[in-house]
C-alpha cells in the first residue's frame, strides 16, 4: 500500500464535538496514527447528534461522528480518575501531538497542563482549541457557535439592513470546521519547527479569532483613520442566489463590461448606459426597480437556460443544486470527491473526501470511525501491556 504523508506520526486525541475531531481527522486521513479517547459509556457528544439511519438513535451509528473520526483508533478513558490520568501520561510519552478542546482550565484541573506534559515528553506538540483562546478576559466563558459567530462579526454582517442579523450557514457549524482546519495547519507548523529545535510547542487556537479572520474586509475598512464613514452594510444585492423558473442559480454581477453583457443577456438594452444601474452602488439605490424587472426575467427561464446564457455572455452564473443533486454532480463524480465508507453498523455510506490531491502520498480512508471503546484491548493490552484481569478491573471501576 502506498505510503502516506503522515505515516509514523502519533497523535493522542482528547477532543470532542467538531473543531478538535475535524483537526485530527485531517491528519488521520493523511496517515497519522490517532488514538481517540472518549468518556466511557457515553463517548463523544457528536455520537448523539446523528444523523442516524432510519432516525434510530445509536451511539455507534451517528453520521456526524462517523465522518469526523474515520481512520482513528478509539478507546474509553475517564480522565476524572487518577488511574486514568496515569494511563494518559503513558500514552503521551510516545506521542508527537496531543489535541484537546476542553475549556482552558480543564486540562490544568486534571493535572494535564502543557507544563506537566512537556516534562513527560519535551517533544510534544499540544494543540488546545477553545472558544476565545487560552488567555484574555473571556477565556473561561462558555459559548456555542451562535456566540462565537456573534463575537467574530459574522452575524452582524449578514442579512438585509432593515431586518435582524442572521447566523451564517444555519446548522452547518461553519466556524468549528474552519477552526479544525486552522488547528491542523498550525499543529503541523509547530511540528515542522520541532524538527529544527527538538522541542515541542503549545498551540493555542481561538474559534472566535478564526472567525474574525474571515471578516478581514470590514476590519481593514473600519481601521482607515481617514475613512469618511465606517463599514456597516450587511447586504449586497449581487453576488446572490436567485430563484428562477425551475430552481435557483447563483450570479455575480459586477460593473463595466460585466454590466453591459448582463443587459445584453437579459435583453435590457435600455439599461446598458443608464446611470441608475451601471455600478453596484447605484443599483442598490434603485434596488426595487431592478428587482422587479430582473425577477420577471428569471421566472421566464430555467436553470439550464440561464447557465447557458451566462456561458455565452461571460457572466459568472452557476447552478445551486440541492444535496441529492450534488452527490451525482458530474464535476464531483469525475474527481471522485465523494467516497463510500463501509461502516460496521450503518453499512455503506457516502462521505465527502478531500478537496486536494497528492500525487505520491495520497489521502485515503483506511478504516471507518471506531465503535465506542472498540480498540480498548489493542491499546491497553497490546500497546500499554495491561493484562486482561487488569482491564476487567479498570472497567469495573469505571476508569475505561
Amino acid at each position: 500500500m502506498t505510503k502516506q504523508a503522515l505515516n509514523g506520526l502519533k497523535i493522542v486525541d482528547l477532543s470532542w464535538h467538531i473543531a478538535g475531531p475535524y483537526c485530527t481527522k485531517l491528519l488521520a486521513d493523511l496517515g497519522a496514527q490517532v488514538i481517540k479517547i472518549e468518556q466511557p459509556k457515553s463517548g463523544d457528544p457528536s455520537r448523539q447528534e446523528g444523523p442516524f439511519p432510519n432516525d434510530n438513535s445509536d451511539l455507534n451509528a451517528s453520521g456526524l461522528f462517523a465522518y469526523l473520526n474515520n481512520n482513528k483508533q478509539g478507546i474509553t478513558l475517564n480522565l476524572k480518575s487518577e488511574r486514568a490520568v496515569t494511563i494518559l501520561k503513558n500514552l503521551v510519552r510516545e506521542a508527537d501531538i496531543l489535541v484537546e478542546n476542553f475549556s482552558p482550565k480543564v486540562m490544568g484541573s486534571l493535572g494535564l497542563s502543557y507544563e506537566v506534559l512537556k516534562e513527560i515528553n519535551p517533544r510534544l506538540v499540544m494543540t488546545s482549541i477553545s472558544n476565545f483562546g487560552q488567555s484574555g478576559k473571556y477565556r473561561d466563558y462558555r459559548g456555542t457557535e451562535l456566540i462565537t459567530q456573534a463575537m467574530s462579526g459574522f452575524i452582524s454582517s449578514i442579512g438585509e439592513p432593515t431586518r435582524e442579523p442572521l447566523r451564517a450557514g444555519g446548522q452547518l457549524r461553519i466556524l468549528e470546521y474552519l477552526t479544525g482546519a486552522f488547528a491542523a495547519m498550525s499543529t503541523m507548523a509547530a511540528l515542522f519547527e520541532r524538527r529544527r529545535s527538538g522541542i515541542g510547542k503549545h498551540v493555542d487556537v481561538s474559534i472566535t479569532e478564526c472567525g474574525l479572520l474571515q471578516r478581514s474586509y470590514p476590519t481593514v475598512q473600519n481601521s482607515f483613520p481617514t475613512s469618511p464613514s465606517k463599514y456597516t452594510k450587511r447586504y449586497v444585492m449581487m453576488p446572490s442566489i436567485e430563484k428562477c423558473k425551475d430552481g435557483y442559480i447563483g450570479i455575480n454581477l459586477l460593473t463595466g463590461q460585466h454590466w453591459q453583457d448582463f443587459c445584453l443577456m437579459t435583453e435590457m438594452y435600455d439599461w446598458i448606459d443608464d446611470p441608475r444601474f451601471t455600478t453596484l452602488y447605484y443599483r442598490l439605490q434603485h434596488k426595487e426597480l431592478f428587482r422587479e424587472r430582473f425577477d420577471k426575467w428569471l421566472m421566464e427561464h430555467t436553470r439550464e437556460e440561464i447557465i447557458q446564457l451566462g456561458t455565452e455572455w461571460r457572466i459568472p452564473v452557476n447552478p445551486v443544486p440541492n444535496f441529492e443533486e450534488i452527490l451525482s454532480f458530474p464535476q464531483y463524480k469525475e474527481r471522485e470527491f465523494f467516497v463510500e465508507v463501509d461502516h460496521p453498523v450503518m453499512g455503506k455510506v457516502s462521505q465527502p473526501g478531500a478537496p486536494y490531491r497528492m500525487s505520491e502520498t495520497p489521502w485515503r480512508i483506511s478504516s471507518p470511525a471506531p465503535l465506542l471503546g472498540e480498540h480498548n484491548l489493542r491499546i491497553y493490552h497490546d500497546l500499554l501491556g495491561f493484562s486482561e484481569s487488569e482491564l476487567s478491573s479498570l472497567e469495573a471501576e469505571g476508569v475505561i
